[in-house]
């Protein structure tokens, strides 16, 4: 994300206004100066409260803060709170919308239209609607210089994009062209399919209040600005905890509104944070054991067919 007040823009303008040695020793001392002044940044996490999601940013987070920086969480919901404040590293956090009213759609009287898509979808979309005020003035408040954030988190750039400041957005699927929203069914096989479900969003009534609302108060569009459960911003930067060599192509239909957003992200591979480190590996104490805790049953292994979908943690 970049505009012409941003440090490295000014540092660009002025590489060109000033001739010979001076501006080479002028454009180093700036530089330097610019990196005094980046080594202690304000970081804003914004996280989505899925282990699988969340364990790779808190590796990142201690890196972070190992370097000298500070972060700070700013939550969509209680759920993880007690977890990340336990973190054995300094941290600031801060619940930005109420998880009860967030979260409290009424399944049994929505619109038709919305039975197309994604419940996932539908309660993220209602989150990012109730959170948005309260998240840009923590942001505001506490000074955020950077936000880095989930896939998952819409409304991450549309914050970046109004407070003007910096954003990274961390990709724990297996590529940047991995696009949940488009993979479920048989829709996602052909691109008429993909630019059906796409379709199937906008007629969606629900996600069309949500639009309208966001719209209206902060310039975003979820339907063109974006690709729902990949909240990518097209100039900020996507740093993905796959491998390179296993990118998808991009759909057309992605390409539409992404561009060659995908030639321009980073592939760092696996995250990881060990207990000691503060790995969440459970957000729910069960009252009681249950089968899924039974020993494994090797004496009837002919009767089951184990499919390894996912080598990361999944919440219950």
């Amino acid at each position: 994300h970049a505009s012409l007040d941003h440090p490295q823009a000014l540092l660009h303008q002025k590489r060109y206004s000033i001739g010979g040695a001076q501006r080479e020793r002028e454009t180093a001392a700036e530089k330097r100066g610019s990196v005094e002044k980046r080594k202690a940044m304000k970081i804003a996490l914004l996280a989505f409260e899925g282990v699988g999601h969340l364990n790779p940013q808190l590796a990142l987070a201690s890196k972070l803060v190992a370097r000298g920086h500070s972060v700070c969480f700013f939550l969509a919901s209680n759920k993880n709170e007690d977890a990340i404040r336990a973190l054995p590293f300094p941290k600031e956090v801060k619940v930005c919308v109420d998880h009860d009213k967030a979260h409290a759609l009424d399944w049994k009287n929505l619109d038709p239209s919305d039975a197309k898509v994604s419940g996932l979808v539908l309660m993220l979309a209602k989150i990012t609607v109730e959170a948005m005020p309260r998240l840009l003035d923590e942001l505001r408040g506490w000074g955020a210089e950077l936000i880095l954030y989930d896939a998952f988190v819409q409304g991450a750039p549309i914050a970046a994009k109004v407070l003007n400041i910096p954003c990274c957005c961390t990709v724990t699927i297996t590529n940047v062209n991995g696009y949940t929203l488009l993979e479920a069914g048989d829709l996602g096989e052909t691109e008429a399919g993909r630019r059906q479900v796409l379709e199937n969003h906008r007629n969606s009534k629900t996600l069309a209040e949500c639009r309208k609302i966001l719209l209206e108060k902060y310039g975003y569009d979820i339907f063109s600005h974006g690709i729902m459960l990949n909240s990518y911003l097209p100039t900020g930067l996507q740093v993905c905890t796959g491998i390179k060599e296993f990118e998808q192509e991009m759909p057309e239909v992605v390409r539409d509104i992404y561009g060659d957003i995908d030639k321009e992200s980073v592939y760092v591979g696996p995250m990881l944070i060990s207990k000691e480190e503060g790995r969440i590996a459970s957000q729910e104490k069960l009252p009681k054991k249950q089968w899924i805790d039974d020993p494994f049953p090797y004496d009837r292994l002919r009767q089951y067919v184990v499919c390894p979908f996912y080598s990361l943690p999944l919440s219950s």
